[in-house]
């Protein structure tokens, strides 16, 4: 029952990150309108993440689940806020590499959600 909120947010968030690397692919191939569209959509995925942070919590209190995914969230989010700013910055030797891994990291913790919560003992 606490899960659902966190599995529906964190799904959407894990594919708006996806999202990302096929606007960066537009953009690549010539769509230049692809990279505002890439930039909005860093922000709404950010937003996300945060609002998944807020819906990990009733995973721990009261549900008695791990505090993982509030704190995992809390660091994706900073990973994302990083991940801006060197976009912003053109440092893309950089921003490439993390991205991937905020993708990975999200789309972990977007299976993990799904996997059935474990009863109290």
């Amino acid at each position: 029952m606490y899960y659902w909120p966190f599995r529906i947010v964190m799904s959407a968030a894990a594919v708006m990150l996806v999202d990302q690397a096929v606007f960066a692919g537009q953009f690549l191939a010539g769509t230049f309108g692809a990279l505002h569209t890439h930039r909005v959509n860093a922000t709404y995925s950010g937003i996300a993440v945060l609002v998944a942070a807020v819906a990990a919590v009733p995973i721990h209190r009261p549900g008695r689940g791990p505090l993982w995914p509030v704190l995992a969230c809390l660091g994706l989010f900073g990973l994302i806020a990083l991940q801006i700013a060197l976009g912003f910055a053109r440092l893309l030797a950089l921003h490439v590499p993390l991205g991937v891994a905020v993708i990975g990291l999200a789309a972990a913790m977007a299976v993990w959600s799904w996997r059935p919560a474990r009863s109290a003992a």
